[in-house]
């Protein structure tokens, strides 16, 4: 009789420790979405064709469990990692995870990169122009594995389904989630005319708003003439005094013309310009400042170099000089013609970044007639100093025995010629070989400049003027290959979406550089901008981030102008602790010191107000 209370107590042990095993078993397995609730949601409630919006898929762990970050610490760990699924008629950019946390567990010998608590994954959202109003779903799917701190679950995939209200044009949206977002964001979608919407930030548009179209175009000759300042121009020069100097003939009405046909050859070339952003909607910023177009300009200037020793003379193309036979200066008038297009190429790299804001402008306005109108007026100011040199280049053949010492400046003006090709390609050249170029061209030049080059004249001054100049040139030379102290400077970090999501977590604000490799003004932007000491201090509030964007066509590249409403290079961007951009304060083209620090004072204050008068 008492062995029966002995068989039902074993059972019932045996019964418990095999519940036992089967509940450790099934959280074993137990899935990790259940420790992870999932929400996708927009920064507003419906969005216009041509618009771009911000979505996000939101994560709220559980307390105590965690999940691997996107860029896990070991390589076996399970990232967490979002999928888009692609739709007709939406682009999706690239995916902004937040900042890892690193933290030690039982169960790993090493601190490991994980989120805790709310994670919030960002995208950016285009919606083509041609899209049709309605509704349309974003799929995706989100994968991660949840972890505490002594075992980890099953990794977990979950379905992210997200509907999106795609606006008629004449619908505005409104900003929704602003918890997530944040209120009156930058990047909630624009309105139906977003093009519009984006040019009415741009500075030519609030120049036309408030002082009219008239006084608009003053400025914009006024800005022309500005250009002038810019390093690429500087070729055009050396081309100008070299051109009109063989075909002025000392004849001033004959100059005068043929300088007119110049400047149209230049205001053609920029008149196109407009025309075409204004028909496309397009920039320009690649095509003007890719590695392939500094080649070819470097290669006019070798070609044009060649013509000033003397290898062949600038003359019209023979099917222009055929068409023209009919007229007694046609062919003077159609060579002029064409050098004003090549200085007008020439001159594109650096004045290309400047006028970025007036191609904006104009892209969006859609008017051929009035982008034709503000480019011919910008080029008319860039063109309108190289008439009265050229004025002064046909007069040098007046001077007494010019043909004697022409020579000896021609042949100045083509290492000036080379020297500009080398400025050109120099972005494209290891760092530590431009020196050793420029002083093995400065080494050539002046030697031949002050001793080999013989032309003469009966008196002393021009010999002395040679000497000088050859001893002038050999000094640059010099002081290229003299090792350069190195103070410190600005500290940049690459571009990640995870340093601007930590800049916002400990409330500061951060600059954008967006440059490239083959960027000419933003190698002037790093050489007198960004190593001014006045700079270097008075950006020490921000996180410093270089956004490379030398691949300008490639899809990483392309996503991040989309994102930040980027057309060229160098572009600055000041972005607040909340993430949103000072849109006042950006930096288009090169910028000086003094004029960077003012940005820095539209900039700061709007962040948190740290910056002095």
């Amino acid at each position: 009789m008492n062995t029966l209370p002995k068989y039902c107590f074993s059972f019932i042990i045996t019964i418990f420790i095999f519940s036992l095993n089967a509940s450790l078993a099934t959280a074993q397995l137990t899935s990790s979405a259940a420790y992870v609730r999932t929400q996708a949601v927009l920064a507003v409630d419906k969005a216009p064709p041509g618009s771009t919006i911000e979505a996000a898929v939101v994560a709220d762990l559980e307390t105590g469990w965690h999940i691997n970050a996107h860029q896990p610490t070991l390589d076996y760990l399970i990232p967490t990692k979002l999928t888009l699924e692609p739709v007709p008629g939406l682009t999706f950019g690239e995916i902004q995870y937040p900042a890892s946390i690193k933290l030690k567990f039982e169960f790993a010998e090493e601190a490991l990169d994980v989120y805790e608590g709310r994670i919030v994954m960002r995208f950016p959202v285009t919606i083509a122009p041609d899209a049709t109003p309605g509704e349309t779903i974003i799929k995706g799917v989100l994968g991660f594995q949840a972890c505490n701190n002594q075992m980890c679950l099953a990794p977990a995939s979950v379905e992210i389904s997200l509907p999106l209200h795609i606006a008629s044009p004449n619908q505005a949206s409104q900003s929704i989630n602003t918890d997530i977002f944040g209120a009156g964001t930058s990047n909630a979608a624009t309105a139906a005319n977003a093009p519009r919407a984006s040019a009415a930030n741009n500075e030519i548009a609030r120049l036309i708003e408030e002082k009219g179209l008239l006084l608009s175009l003053l400025s914009i000759f006024i800005l022309g003439l500005a250009l002038n300042l810019t390093p690429c121009v500087y070729p055009m020069i050396p081309i100008t005094i070299g051109y009109f100097g063989h075909h002025g003939d000392g004849k001033t009405a004959r100059t005068f013309t043929l300088a007119l046909m110049y400047l149209l050859g230049i205001a053609v070339t920029y008149s196109a310009l407009g025309v075409v952003a204004a028909l496309t909607g397009q920039m320009f910023g690649a095509l003007l400042q890719n590695s392939w177009v500094l080649l070819g300009i470097a290669a006019i200037m070798i070609a044009l170099s060649l013509s000033m020793f003397g290898v062949y003379q600038l003359r019209p193309p023979s099917f222009l000089m055929q068409k023209a036979s009919g007229f007694s200066s046609g062919a003077g008038l159609l060579g002029a013609l064409s050098m004003g297009l090549v200085v007008g190429i020439v001159a594109a790299p650096c004045v290309g970044p400047v006028t970025i804001g007036l191609l904006t402008y104009v892209g969006a306005t859609g008017n051929p007639w009035l982008g034709f109108w503000m480019f011919f007026v910008l080029s008319v100011g860039l063109g309108a100093p190289y008439v009265l040199l050229a004025m002064f280049s046909g007069a040098i053949k007046k001077l007494p025995r010019s043909g004697v010492w022409m020579i000896w400046v021609e042949r100045l003006f083509g290492f000036m010629l080379i020297g500009m090709a080398l400025y050109f390609i120099a972005p494209l050249l290891p760092d530590k070989l431009v020196p050793w170029a420029v002083f093995a061209l400065t080494l050539i030049g002046g030697v031949y400049l002050g001793w080999i080059e013989k032309s003469q004249t009966t008196g002393k001054t021009f010999y002395w003027i040679k000497k000088g100049v050859s001893l002038a040139v050999l000094a640059i030379g010099i002081f290229a290959i003299m090792p350069k102290s190195t103070a410190a400077g600005i500290v940049w970090q690459k571009y990640d979406a995870a340093i601007l999501a930590q800049a916002q977590s400990e409330g500061r604000p951060a600059i954008l550089d967006f440059t490239a490799d083959w960027c000419i003004p933003c190698r002037e932007l790093d050489r007198f901008t960004f190593s001014h000491n006045d700079v270097i201090a008075a950006t020490k509030p921000f996180v410093m981030v270089k956004v490379d964007m030398t691949q300008f066509q490639s899809p990483a590249a392309e996503s991040l102008r989309q994102q930040f409403n980027v057309s060229g290079v160098p572009t600055i961007v000041f972005l607040t602790p909340q993430g949103q951009e000072v849109q006042e304060a950006r930096v288009i083209g090169y910028l000086g010191p003094q004029d960077f620090l003012e940005r820095l004072k539209l900039a700061l204050p709007a962040a948190v107000g740290l910056l002095k008068e």
